[in-house]
Parts: C-alpha cells; sequence; structure tokens
C-alpha cells in the first residue's frame, strides 16, 4: 500500500528563496510563452524589500520541494486618512505533477486559506483588502473556494505617440527627464490626496522601491515644475502588455484640476514615445479612475483589456464593490511591467 506523502504548510521566510524560485522558474516555463526565469535579486525585491512587505504561504513535500505557493506583495494605502495595508497576490502556482492526486487535491486552495486568514483583517499590520489580475483558472478556484470577488475591469487607453507629441503645453510648466525619484514627492502627493477616500500611498518610500530599486526594470522619470516647483511627475516603461507594444505610463500624479501639468506631462511622454520608434502612448485603468475625461480629452482612446481585477475584502463596511467604486490603481500597482 502506497504511502500518502506528507505535506507541510507555513510561512515563507527570506531563506525560502532559492526553494522557491527552483519550483517558480519550471513551472512558469511550462505554462508561459517566453517565459524568462526570475532571479534571485528580483525575488528579493519583490517579497524581501519591499516596504509594504511580502507575504506567502508555501506548501512543501518532506524534501522541503516547494509543490505550491500563495503569494502577494504589501501596498501601503491612505484609507480616509488613515495609513493601513492592502497586497496584491501574485506569483501563486500548484505544481502540475500534484494537481490532480486525491492526497493533494486542492493543494491551491490549502495553501491559499492559511494566507487569507493569516494577512486578511482589518486590523492594524493586516491587509484590508487583497487584489490581484488572475488567469482564468485561478479566478475560478478563489471564486469558488476563497472568497474573490470581480474588483474591476482593467480598461486600456492608448493615443498616437505623434500626436500627442504635438500638444500645445502651458509656457509656465517645464517638464524634465530624470532616472530616479525626483525631489518634492511628498508634498505633492500629501496635497493630491486631500478628500481622497482611498489612495495608494506614492511617496519617496514606495516610488524609491518600485522604479529605483528594481534589479530587473528600466524606467524613465518625467517631472513637471512650475516656478522650481514640483506640480507632476510620470514614470515610462517601453514594453509589451497583452502583446501591445507601446510606451506606457505606469504611473502618474497630478493634483486635480491641474490641467497644465498634465497636458505638458502627455506631451513629453508623446515626444519620448516618438523618439523611441514607438508609435504608442497607453496606460491601464480601473473603474474608479479620476482621469477618465481628462485623458480622453488629450487624445486617449479606451479599449477593453483582457484582464479584470478580482479582490476580496476585509473591512465589513466596505464590501468589494465599494473598492471598485472608490480606489484607482495604475500599471505600476501590478506586476505587469
Amino acid at each position: 500500500m502506497t504511502r500518502t506523502p506528507e505535506i507541510t504548510l507555513r510561512e515563507f521566510t527570506p531563506a525560502d528563496g532559492e526553494a522557491i524560485l527552483t519550483a517558480f522558474n519550471r513551472i512558469f516555463a511550462e505554462v508561459q510563452e517566453g517565459f524568462s526565469p526570475r532571479s534571485l535579486a528580483e525575488w528579493r525585491w519583490r517579497f524581501v524589500d519591499n516596504p509594504a512587505g511580502g507575504r506567502a504561504s508555501l506548501a512543501l513535500d518532506e524534501q522541503g520541494r516547494v509543490l505550491a505557493q500563495y503569494a502577494g506583495l504589501g501596498v501601503r494605502l491612505l484609507l480616509e486618512g488613515e495609513e493601513v495595508l492592502i497586497s496584491q497576490s501574485v506569483d501563486s502556482f500548484c505544481d502540475p505533477a500534484v494537481r490532480g492526486g486525491l492526497a493533494r487535491a486542492g493543494l491551491f486552495v490549502q495553501a491559499g486559506r492559511p494566507y487569507a486568514e493569516r494577512h486578511g483583517f482589518d486590523g492594524e499590520g493586516e491587509d484590508r483588502l487583497m487584489y490581484g489580475l488572475p488567469v482564468p483558472g485561478a479566478w475560478r478556484v478563489g471564486r469558488d473556494q476563497l472568497q474573490y470577488s470581480m474588483l474591476s475591469p482593467l480598461w486600456r487607453l492608448e493615443g498616437e505617440a505623434v500626436a500627442l507629441a504635438g500638444l500645445e503645453a502651458d509656457t509656465d510648466v517645464c517638464v524634465e527627464v530624470g532616472d530616479r525619484v525626483p525631489d518634492g514627492v511628498d508634498a505633492l502627493f500629501e496635497h493630491a490626496a486631500a478628500g481622497q477616500p482611498a489612495l495608494v500611498i506614492k511617496d519617496r518610500g514606495h516610488l524609491g522601491w518600485r522604479y529605483d530599486a528594481r534589479p530587473e526594470g528600466e524606467y524613465l522619470w518625467l517631472r513637471a515644475l512650475r516656478n522650481q516647483e514640483l506640480v507632476g511627475w510620470m514614470v515610462l516603461a517601453a514594453g509589451a502588455v497583452e502583446g501591445r507594444q507601446a510606451l506606457w505610463i505606469m504611473d502618474s500624479l497630478v493634483v486635480q484640476g491641474d490641467d497644465g501639468a498634465r497636458r505638458a506631462l502627455m506631451a513629453a511622454a508623446g515626444r519620448q514615445a516618438r523618439d523611441q520608434g514607438l508609435d504608442t502612448l497607453a496606460c491601464v485603468a480601473t473603474d474608479a479612475c479620476h482621469e477618465w475625461d481628462a485623458l480622453q480629452q488629450l487624445g486617449l482612446r479606451v479599449v477593453h483589456s483582457g484582464y479584470s481585477f478580482a479582490g476580496r475584502s476585509y473591512v465589513p463596511r466596505r464590501p468589494v464593490a465599494w473598492w471598485a467604486e472608490h480606489i484607482s490603481l495604475a500599471l505600476g500597482d501590478t506586476d505587469l511591467l
């Protein structure tokens, strides 16, 4: 009689990086076309160096090999004036070789449930919301067994680089190109956050980690100045999302109503795309985007992407429908690029 192997479920530690990557790189190479193996430096950037913390629940066999992982990246959020945590679910997997066995059926769920119990709670230091972009199979399992709900479609907005480069900008706004977080981002975020019910915190700590410190990322900064004061910024990256090659707006911030700064940044981004030989400038947005009208007035058109955000709320008075109405997520709030 064959003995049923023992499965251990536990939280990850920084020392687990190589074991996780051995399984992650092998499994994703089998299912994802064009997959590039992840380095240990990239893994540590995500799960160890993240100022909001990394989380992962692992399922291991008796030899310590990782069979399944349910993981997420912490995100700091300003929720009605209070700094709290939410998380983006990423990099979850289950070894195809153990999905079908009866003793191991639901191993993905077995890893996911303790993850949710450990990290999802309406309290200090816990995740008030978990969100992600699940593939169809993970969505079905999450909906049926892990209480996922649909949060928002992910919309794509795109425009012709040459046309955007020709936008006339206010002469009192100067846009400069840089390679790192500009000075003044904290004060600008504080100004922009006033009165917002839910806003991902885009301060120097977050931006420096997300863009400047990423080992496998190449990003370009634009900073908009008026009288030498920072009035807006934008982060750009060339690449493909859903097979669409473009210069992508990863993230940007302008105080609501400052159309001059927004227009100047968009024109500068169009010039960057044109100069890089790219026909398209694009970004993504959720239903709660505050700049829908402004972006379309500047010449971007809305296209439905193939992605949708799923989520689970841990705040009783804030169901997923509330988050869908109030939280705006950018491309930089995903790990797509």
